[in-house]
């Protein structure tokens, strides 16, 4: 398991925006504005003003902007106090800060399991 704060890999500053699919390897900072997919075995850090709408799947999430759509986080997700995010959510650890706001569906999976995967897989009928 990566330890947070890893290497910075991105960092997209207020005023920039960004629509399509991003992919990184240990950390990115959004202080401006994604739409689309974001990927990583590392964290996303949601700064306060960012904002991200899509679908995003990564190890660590931290909130203190807006999230909207699918969040997945294998390992952790944070929303701190200046956070809120609007998505169906699946993590084994959840953590909200007090003034923090988490609207949706909130799925407490196990750490490192496949979301959705088939629990009948490799079985014989």
């Amino acid at each position: 398991m990566k330890k947070p704060g890893g290497t910075l890999n991105g960092f997209l500053d207020q005023g920039c925006s960004i629509k399509g699919d991003i992919a990184f390897a240990d950390l990115l900072r959004v202080h401006g504005h994604v739409t689309g997919t974001v990927r990583s075995d590392g964290e996303l850090l949601v700064g306060e003003g960012g904002v991200v709408e899509g679908e995003i799947m990564v190890a660590r999430l931290v909130v203190a902007g807006t999230v909207r759509g699918t969040a997945k986080a294998r390992e952790r997700l944070v929303v701190h106090s200046s956070g809120r995010i609007t998505a169906e959510i699946a993590t084994p650890v959840l953590v909200v800060d007090e003034g923090g706001v988490v609207e949706g569906t909130v799925s407490m999976t196990t750490q490192g399991s496949q979301t959705g995967a088939d629990p009948k897989a490799g079985s014989k009928a």
